[in-house]
Protein backbone atom coordinates (compact mmCIF):
# COMPACT_ATOMS: atom_id res chain seq x y z
CA UNK A 1 0.00 0.00 0.00
CA UNK A 2 1.22 3.48 -0.90
CA UNK A 3 0.17 6.80 0.62
CA UNK A 4 0.99 10.36 -0.41
CA UNK A 5 3.10 11.72 2.45
CA UNK A 6 1.83 15.18 3.44
CA UNK A 7 5.36 16.16 4.46
CA UNK A 8 6.98 15.48 1.08
CA UNK A 9 4.13 15.22 -1.42
CA UNK A 10 5.59 11.92 -2.59
CA UNK A 11 4.09 8.46 -2.69
CA UNK A 12 5.50 6.39 0.14
CA UNK A 13 5.05 2.71 0.78
CA UNK A 14 3.73 1.86 4.22
CA UNK A 15 6.23 -0.42 5.92
CA UNK A 16 5.44 -1.77 9.40
CA UNK A 17 8.36 -1.63 11.80
CA UNK A 18 7.09 -4.83 13.37
CA UNK A 19 6.32 -7.72 11.04
CA UNK A 20 2.59 -8.32 10.69
CA UNK A 21 1.55 -5.29 12.77
CA UNK A 22 0.89 -1.76 11.52
CA UNK A 23 0.68 0.97 14.16
CA UNK A 24 -1.53 3.93 13.17
CA UNK A 25 -2.21 7.15 15.05
CA UNK A 26 -5.34 9.12 14.15
CA UNK A 27 -4.89 12.67 15.46
CA UNK A 28 -8.07 14.78 15.64
CA UNK A 29 -9.52 17.89 17.26
CA UNK A 30 -8.31 21.25 18.44
CA UNK A 31 -8.35 22.53 21.98
CA UNK A 32 -11.24 24.95 22.56
CA UNK A 33 -13.56 23.76 19.79
CA UNK A 34 -15.99 20.86 19.32
CA UNK A 35 -15.07 17.99 17.05
CA UNK A 36 -16.10 18.45 13.42
CA UNK A 37 -16.77 16.40 10.31
CA UNK A 38 -13.09 16.85 9.42
CA UNK A 39 -12.22 14.82 12.51
CA UNK A 40 -14.82 12.16 11.75
CA UNK A 41 -13.41 11.86 8.24
CA UNK A 42 -9.92 11.21 9.60
CA UNK A 43 -11.35 8.40 11.73
CA UNK A 44 -13.13 7.01 8.67
CA UNK A 45 -9.87 7.02 6.70
CA UNK A 46 -8.20 5.15 9.55
CA UNK A 47 -11.03 2.62 9.47
CA UNK A 48 -10.78 2.04 5.70
CA UNK A 49 -7.00 1.71 6.08
CA UNK A 50 -7.40 -0.94 8.77
CA UNK A 51 -10.03 -2.89 6.82
CA UNK A 52 -7.91 -2.82 3.67
CA UNK A 53 -4.75 -3.95 5.46
CA UNK A 54 -6.62 -6.72 7.23
CA UNK A 55 -7.73 -8.19 3.89
CA UNK A 56 -3.99 -8.53 3.15
CA UNK A 57 -3.43 -10.38 6.42
CA UNK A 58 -1.88 -7.41 8.24
CA UNK A 59 -3.02 -6.57 11.77
CA UNK A 60 -3.62 -2.86 12.42
CA UNK A 61 -3.42 -1.23 15.84
CA UNK A 62 -5.10 2.19 15.77
CA UNK A 63 -4.57 4.78 18.50
CA UNK A 64 -6.63 7.96 18.80
CA UNK A 65 -4.83 11.18 19.78
CA UNK A 66 -7.05 14.00 21.08
CA UNK A 67 -6.55 17.44 22.70
CA UNK A 68 -5.70 17.35 26.38
CA UNK A 69 -8.16 20.13 27.21
CA UNK A 70 -11.01 22.19 25.80
CA UNK A 71 -12.55 25.60 26.27
CA UNK A 72 -15.93 24.37 25.13
CA UNK A 73 -18.62 24.52 27.86
CA UNK A 74 -19.61 20.91 27.20
CA UNK A 75 -16.14 19.81 28.22
CA UNK A 76 -13.70 17.52 26.40
CA UNK A 77 -15.21 14.28 27.71
CA UNK A 78 -18.66 15.14 26.35
CA UNK A 79 -17.21 16.20 23.01
CA UNK A 80 -15.23 13.00 22.71
CA UNK A 81 -18.29 10.95 23.61
CA UNK A 82 -20.23 12.64 20.79
CA UNK A 83 -17.41 11.91 18.33
CA UNK A 84 -17.27 8.26 19.36
CA UNK A 85 -21.05 7.90 18.97
CA UNK A 86 -20.88 9.47 15.52
CA UNK A 87 -18.01 7.17 14.53
CA UNK A 88 -19.91 4.12 15.74
CA UNK A 89 -22.94 5.12 13.67
CA UNK A 90 -20.69 5.33 10.61
CA UNK A 91 -19.47 1.77 11.18
CA UNK A 92 -15.99 2.89 12.23
CA UNK A 93 -14.23 0.38 14.45
CA UNK A 94 -13.22 2.01 17.75
CA UNK A 95 -9.49 2.68 18.18
CA UNK A 96 -7.66 0.18 20.34
CA UNK A 97 -6.20 2.96 22.52
CA UNK A 98 -6.59 6.66 23.14
CA UNK A 99 -4.24 9.28 24.55
CA UNK A 100 -4.04 13.01 25.09
CA UNK A 101 -1.86 14.74 22.52
CA UNK A 102 0.44 16.07 25.25
CA UNK A 103 1.31 12.50 26.18
CA UNK A 104 2.35 11.47 22.66
CA UNK A 105 6.03 11.27 23.56
CA UNK A 106 5.28 8.40 25.90
CA UNK A 107 3.58 6.30 23.22
CA UNK A 108 5.03 3.64 20.88
CA UNK A 109 6.14 5.06 17.53
CA UNK A 110 3.48 4.86 14.81
CA UNK A 111 4.15 3.62 11.28
CA UNK A 112 1.53 6.02 9.89
CA UNK A 113 -0.14 9.13 11.27
CA UNK A 114 -3.53 10.33 9.97
CA UNK A 115 -4.73 13.82 10.79
CA UNK A 116 -7.41 16.32 9.79
CA UNK A 117 -5.33 19.26 11.06
CA UNK A 118 -3.51 20.94 8.14
CA UNK A 119 -0.88 22.65 10.31
CA UNK A 120 -0.13 19.62 12.43
CA UNK A 121 2.66 17.09 12.38
CA UNK A 122 1.17 14.87 15.05
CA UNK A 123 3.86 12.21 15.05
CA UNK A 124 7.13 13.45 13.54
CA UNK A 125 8.71 10.04 14.02
CA UNK A 126 5.99 8.29 11.98
CA UNK A 127 7.25 7.11 8.61
CA UNK A 128 4.27 8.58 6.69
CA UNK A 129 1.82 11.42 7.41
CA UNK A 130 -1.60 11.36 5.73
CA UNK A 131 -3.55 14.63 5.78
CA UNK A 132 -7.25 14.19 5.05
CA UNK A 133 -9.12 16.86 3.10
CA UNK A 134 -11.50 19.32 4.79
CA UNK A 135 -15.26 18.81 4.96
CA UNK A 136 -17.63 21.75 4.49
CA UNK A 137 -21.31 21.51 5.41
CA UNK A 138 -24.22 23.16 3.66
CA UNK A 139 -26.93 21.50 5.71
CA UNK A 140 -30.04 22.86 7.45
CA UNK A 141 -28.88 21.44 10.78
CA UNK A 142 -25.12 20.95 11.26
CA UNK A 143 -24.48 17.49 12.65
CA UNK A 144 -21.78 14.84 12.73
CA UNK A 145 -24.10 12.28 11.13
CA UNK A 146 -27.48 12.36 9.34
CA UNK A 147 -30.37 10.93 11.32
CA UNK A 148 -32.06 8.63 8.76
CA UNK A 149 -29.12 6.60 7.46
CA UNK A 150 -25.73 7.53 8.93
CA UNK A 151 -24.00 5.34 6.37
CA UNK A 152 -25.11 7.79 3.68
CA UNK A 153 -22.46 10.09 5.11
CA UNK A 154 -19.88 7.30 4.98
CA UNK A 155 -20.70 6.75 1.30
CA UNK A 156 -20.66 10.48 0.51
CA UNK A 157 -17.17 10.81 2.01
CA UNK A 158 -15.86 7.67 0.30
CA UNK A 159 -16.88 9.12 -3.07
CA UNK A 160 -13.95 11.56 -2.82
CA UNK A 161 -10.20 11.07 -2.75
CA UNK A 162 -9.12 11.11 0.90
CA UNK A 163 -7.02 14.26 0.48
CA UNK A 164 -9.64 16.16 -1.55
CA UNK A 165 -12.06 18.68 -0.01
CA UNK A 166 -15.69 17.60 0.37
CA UNK A 167 -18.79 19.79 0.38
CA UNK A 168 -21.81 18.11 1.93
CA UNK A 169 -25.35 19.20 1.08
CA UNK A 170 -28.77 17.78 1.83
CA UNK A 171 -28.90 16.66 -1.81
CA UNK A 172 -25.57 14.87 -1.52
CA UNK A 173 -26.73 12.87 1.48
CA UNK A 174 -30.14 12.15 -0.07
CA UNK A 175 -28.49 10.81 -3.23
CA UNK A 176 -26.16 8.62 -1.18
CA UNK A 177 -29.05 7.28 0.91
CA UNK A 178 -31.05 6.48 -2.23
CA UNK A 179 -28.09 4.63 -3.73
CA UNK A 180 -27.65 2.57 -0.57
CA UNK A 181 -31.33 1.65 -0.64
CA UNK A 182 -31.01 0.41 -4.25
CA UNK A 183 -27.84 -1.56 -3.59
CA UNK A 184 -29.22 -3.19 -0.45
CA UNK A 185 -32.43 -4.19 -2.23
CA UNK A 186 -30.43 -5.70 -5.08
CA UNK A 187 -28.10 -7.58 -2.74
CA UNK A 188 -31.11 -8.95 -0.83
CA UNK A 189 -32.63 -10.21 -4.09
CA UNK A 190 -29.34 -11.72 -5.29
CA UNK A 191 -28.84 -13.50 -1.97
CA UNK A 192 -31.66 -15.92 -2.80
CA UNK A 193 -29.85 -17.15 -5.94
CA UNK A 194 -27.19 -19.89 -6.21
CA UNK A 195 -23.76 -18.71 -5.12
CA UNK A 196 -20.89 -17.93 -7.48
CA UNK A 197 -17.32 -16.69 -7.42
CA UNK A 198 -16.70 -12.91 -7.18
CA UNK A 199 -15.84 -11.13 -10.43
CA UNK A 200 -12.06 -11.27 -10.18
CA UNK A 201 -11.20 -8.25 -12.33
CA UNK A 202 -13.61 -5.97 -10.47
CA UNK A 203 -12.30 -7.08 -7.10
CA UNK A 204 -8.65 -6.74 -8.15
CA UNK A 205 -9.16 -3.26 -9.64
CA UNK A 206 -11.02 -2.16 -6.50
CA UNK A 207 -8.25 -3.29 -4.16
CA UNK A 208 -5.60 -1.81 -6.44
CA UNK A 209 -7.39 1.52 -5.99
CA UNK A 210 -7.50 1.13 -2.23
CA UNK A 211 -3.79 0.29 -2.21
CA UNK A 212 -3.08 3.69 -3.82
CA UNK A 213 -3.97 6.43 -1.33
CA UNK A 214 -6.94 4.45 0.01
CA UNK A 215 -8.97 5.47 -3.06
CA UNK A 216 -12.38 3.82 -2.63
CA UNK A 217 -13.81 5.36 -5.79
CA UNK A 218 -12.82 2.41 -8.00
CA UNK A 219 -14.70 0.06 -5.68
CA UNK A 220 -17.75 2.33 -5.69
CA UNK A 221 -17.70 2.46 -9.49
CA UNK A 222 -17.60 -1.34 -9.46
CA UNK A 223 -20.75 -1.40 -7.32
CA UNK A 224 -22.43 0.99 -9.74
CA UNK A 225 -21.47 -1.31 -12.62
CA UNK A 226 -22.78 -4.39 -10.81
CA UNK A 227 -26.28 -2.93 -10.89
CA UNK A 228 -26.28 -3.16 -14.68
CA UNK A 229 -24.16 -6.30 -15.15
CA UNK A 230 -26.99 -8.72 -15.86
CA UNK A 231 -24.51 -10.67 -17.99
CA UNK A 232 -22.95 -11.87 -14.76
CA UNK A 233 -24.58 -14.64 -12.75
CA UNK A 234 -26.62 -13.51 -9.73
CA UNK A 235 -24.24 -15.40 -7.45
CA UNK A 236 -21.19 -13.64 -8.88
CA UNK A 237 -22.84 -10.24 -8.52
CA UNK A 238 -23.80 -11.04 -4.92
CA UNK A 239 -20.36 -12.28 -3.91
CA UNK A 240 -18.69 -9.25 -5.51
CA UNK A 241 -20.95 -6.89 -3.59
CA UNK A 242 -20.17 -8.73 -0.35
CA UNK A 243 -16.43 -8.88 -1.00
CA UNK A 244 -16.10 -5.15 -1.63
CA UNK A 245 -18.33 -4.32 1.32
CA UNK A 246 -15.79 -5.93 3.63
CA UNK A 247 -13.78 -2.73 3.24
CA UNK A 248 -16.46 -0.19 2.30
CA UNK A 249 -18.63 -1.26 5.29
CA UNK A 250 -21.89 0.13 3.88
CA UNK A 251 -23.98 -2.74 5.30
CA UNK A 252 -25.07 -3.82 1.84
CA UNK A 253 -26.41 -7.09 3.24
CA UNK A 254 -28.64 -5.33 5.76
CA UNK A 255 -31.91 -6.25 4.01
CA UNK A 256 -31.19 -9.92 3.37
CA UNK A 257 -34.07 -12.01 4.68
CA UNK A 258 -36.40 -9.08 5.26
CA UNK A 259 -38.93 -10.09 2.62
CA UNK A 260 -39.62 -9.03 -0.98
CA UNK A 261 -37.99 -5.91 -2.40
Amino acid sequence: MRITDARTGRHSEIRPRRTGLLRVTVDVGERGRPFRLDDLRALLVGDVLARTCETHGLQVLTELAVPNGSGDPDGPDEQLRALRIAADRLGIHPPAHQHARADAQDRPVADLAVTSRPDADPEPSAAVLLLTGPVAEDLPTPALTPEDDPLALRLALLEHAVTAPVRLTAGTLADAAEKLTRWRALVADLASMPSGAPEADMVQASFDGLDEDLDARVALRALDALEARTDLSPGTRFETFVRLDQVLALELGRDIGRGPH
